[in-house]
C-alpha cells in the first residue's frame, strides 16, 4: 500500500514535534549548565582565598566583583557579587575571647551542623566561622573570621570547612593579625 500525502505529513509533523521537544530540552540544559565567563577571585578585599573552594559556591555568570563593605578598626567585611547579585560575604572581626561556635551564634540565626573539636571552627553547608590563633590586639581581643555563602544554591559542609580553614590561615599570615 502506497502512503498517502496525509500519512507523510503526519510523519513529518511527528518528527518536527520530536525535534522541537529535543531542542527545548537541550536549550533548558544549556541554560542550567551555563559556564562562568569570569575568573574566580584568589583574593577577597586583600585577603588570599582558596579560589578552587570558593568557586564551588559561585554560580555561572558574566562578571564577578568584590567590594569592601566595612573597613574599621574592629571589622573588615567584603562582599562577592556575580552579575550584580551578592553571593558570598566575608568578615574579619575583633571580639573578646570565645569559641568559633559562640562567635558564629552572634553572626547568624541559621543552625550550624558542625564544629571542630578544638572549638576554632563552626560551619554548615553554606556558612563557616573561625577563630584565629595568636591574633590578638592591644585590648586582648581575638580576630575571628566568617564566610557566608547565603546567596549560593550550593551546600557543601566539607568544602565550607576547607574554605574557612584556608581563609583563616591567610588572615593569620596577613597584616590584619597584629
Amino acid at each position: 500500500m502506497k502512503p498517502t500525502s496525509f500519512t507523510r505529513r503526519s510523519r513529518h509533523t511527528g518528527a518536527a514535534v520530536a525535534v522541537s521537544v529535543l531542542l527545548l530540552a537541550v536549550t533548558g540544559c544549556s541554560e542550567n549548565g551555563r559556564e562562568r565567563a569570569y575568573t574566580t577571585p584568589r583574593s577577597l578585599c586583600g585577603t588570599t582565598v582558596d579560589s578552587e573552594e570558593l568557586s564551588k559556591f559561585l554560580p555561572p555568570g558574566e562578571k564577578v566583583a568584590t567590594k569592601k563593605t566595612v573597613d574599621s578598626s574592629t571589622a573588615t567585611r567584603c562582599a562577592v557579587s556575580v552579575d550584580g547579585k551578592r553571593i558570598v560575604y566575608t568578615a574579619q572581626e575583633w571580639w573578646n575571647d570565645m569559641t568559633g561556635f559562640e562567635f558564629a551564634q552572634g553572626m547568624t540565626l541559621d543552625e550550624l551542623d558542625h564544629q571542630t573539636d578544638d572549638g576554632h571552627f563552626a560551619y554548615s553547608g553554606n556558612q563557616a566561622f573561625g577563630k584565629t590563633q595568636d591574633c590578638r590586639n592591644g585590648k586582648d581581643q581575638v580576630l575571628y573570621t566568617a564566610i557566608q555563602a547565603t546567596g549560593s544554591k550550593h551546600q557543601d559542609a566539607a568544602a565550607m570547612k576547607k574554605l574557612i580553614t584556608a581563609y583563616t590561615r591567610a588572615v593569620e599570615r596577613s597584616g590584619a593579625c597584629r
